[in-house]
């Protein structure tokens, strides 16, 4: 498949997304604006039920006051008619005269003169129309004893006490009855509205209509411009700014009305939580479409590159194939040439010639193998446990002659006291051979290699470290994937299928263990495994 189809099919894939994505975002957001008028719509029914049970309540209490008003009228009267009789009783001994006046209203007032006095204004002509009924006959005092007369005395001062009283309040209700809202109307409606009542009918209105969401209510006067109550105090620019309003005691003739605001900090939170499941619902099917396109995508576009791996890799072998295979036959063909004589040195020197080259067919056919099994993955791991060290020291011997013929060393600091692991002990020389190699191989200068072993959390770990040329940072994630091979920069006469890392990473994880690796360009590489160590 080439690049181009590739592509094709990429826009494609994206195309029909975006048609998905742009039917599915239509249609939510046609449910959320519809959402969004039904909250206006319930929240400006909550708020005109408010206003109406305010408007209800301000009523019930001046009914209530009237009431209150005759009640305290009825008690003045009585306690007047009481301190008369007292005073017209037992003048000599309070020091008082005087009797009651009936005024217009039908109520009773102290006066002086001794006599019960109606007085009334004749609504036709306004004249003031006045007479006395009853003439006062005080009693003398001679007859009774100091201690009744103090008595007396108490009495009369007590009940007038209770009078005083009576009348201060009848004062202050007729104060709340005929004040002004246009001389104090803040202080009228301070009367009337508690923040708890408010609180509790918006709360109220609120919830009859599915509306559960946080509110911040404010009141505001016309009078002085601001907002005279609030529920927390704060949002108050908010609330003014708000959209939802509605006038307060709208039958109350006033030249300065009120108005309660609502304002609802988390208005899109409670709109969106209307329609979340649709959301998420569309959410996780267009992360599953494009998860799978996405997943499609990439595993053609790493199968195109493997195929174009192995098909190089084909070639390499192929190429790798003709040298020794020519060799041999151009030997095998030197044997039948009857001109040609070999000595027993001749002879000698082109036998190992053949056993060379027939090494190099060995590896070559090793590492098709292995390909394959990697393919698979099915290596035939036959565990024991061993000691690590030795383990080292083999590999160290395997490749210590290539080392040693580009004039390198190989250094080992074996400080892990617990060396045993459990393991396929073959398998795991030649990981670690493998990366002595890699070392070797990759390296411009007499190459220095470092194996050090310790005992970590976790288990047993090995840091191969060198000098060679290192790895960009590009290349770190790649370097285990198969027939991948790290461009050699200036060196292109380096040997390899890019099996050898790939190999280590697959018989690392065979073993429940961990590769990874620390580079940079120019400054080495530090290869660590770690095994894991039972107790």
């Amino acid at each position: 498949m080439s690049k181009r189809t590739l592509i094709y099919i990429a826009l494609t894939m994206f195309m029909a997304l975006a048609g998905l994505l742009s039917v599915q975002f239509y249609w939510t957001r046609s449910i959320f604006v519809q959402n969004r008028e039904f909250l206006d719509v319930s929240v400006n029914e909550a708020m005109q039920q408010v206003a109406a049970s305010l408007e209800e309540k301000v009523l019930a209490d001046e009914m209530q006051r009237i009431q209150n008003r005759r009640r305290l009228l009825k008690e003045i009267d009585s306690v007047n008619s009481i301190l008369a009789d007292l005073r017209q009783r037992y003048a000599p001994v309070l020091g008082k005269r005087g009797g009651i006046s009936l005024d217009a209203e039908g109520h009773y007032r102290l006066t002086e003169v001794p006599a019960l006095k109606v007085e009334w204004r004749d609504t036709v002509s306004g004249v003031l129309i006045s007479g006395s009924f009853v003439h006062a006959d005080y009693g003398r005092d001679d007859v009774l004893s100091q201690e009744e007369k103090q008595e007396i005395r108490e009495e009369y001062a007590r009940l007038q006490d209770y009078r005083d009283d009576l009348l201060y309040a009848r004062q202050m209700i007729d104060n709340l009855l005929w004040a002004s809202w246009k001389e104090a109307p803040e202080r009228e409606i301070g009367r009337g509205l508690k923040p708890a009542m408010v609180d509790s009918l918006v709360s109220s209105a609120l919830e009859s209509r599915q509306v559960r969401t946080r509110v911040e209510w404010g009141i505001y006067s016309t009078y002085s411009s601001k907002l005279i109550m609030q529920k927390t105090g704060n949002y108050g620019v908010q609330l003014l700014q708000s959209d939802f309003s509605c006038r307060l005691y709208p039958r109350h003739e006033s030249g300065y009305p009120f108005f309660l605001f609502l304002y609802f900090p988390d208005r899109m939170a409670f709109l969106m939580s209307q329609i979340w499941y649709l959301v998420l619902a569309s959410v996780f099917l267009f992360a599953l479409l494009i998860y799978t396109f996405s997943y499609t995508l990439v595993s053609i576009w790493k199968q195109k590159k493997l195929t174009e791996m192995k098909s190089d890799f084909i070639n390499h072998v192929t190429h790798e194939i003709k040298t020794p295979v020519s060799t041999i036959s151009l030997i095998c063909e030197s044997f039948n040439d009857p001109d040609v004589h070999y000595d027993e040195a001749g002879l000698k020197n082109v036998l190992g010639i053949i056993q060379h080259e027939n090494q190099r067919l060995q590896s070559l056919s090793s590492q098709i193998i292995q390909i394959s099994k990697m393919e698979r993955g099915d290596y035939f791991l036959n565990k024991t446990r061993f000691g690590m060290h030795r383990a080292i020291e083999e590999a160290v011997n395997n490749t210590g002659f290539q080392v040693m013929h580009n004039n390198g060393r190989i250094i080992t600091h074996f400080n892990a006291e617990n060396d045993e692991v459990e393991g396929d002990r073959t398998h795991i020389v030649h990981i670690i051979s493998n990366l002595i190699d890699n070392a070797n191989k990759y390296c411009v200068e007499k190459p220095v290699i470092e194996i050090t072993t310790s005992n970590v959390e976790g288990g047993f770990q090995i840091d191969v470290k060198d000098n060679g040329i290192g790895i960009a940072k590009s290349n770190l994630k790649k370097i285990f994937e198969k027939l991948y091979r790290v461009p050699t920069g200036n060196k292109h006469d380096v040997k390899g299928f890019g099996l050898g890392l790939s190999y280590v990473a697959s018989i690392m994880k065979q073993h429940g263990g961990k590769v990874w690796v620390e580079s940079e360009l120019k400054q080495g590489s530090v290869f660590h495994l770690l095994f894991p160590q039972g107790k």
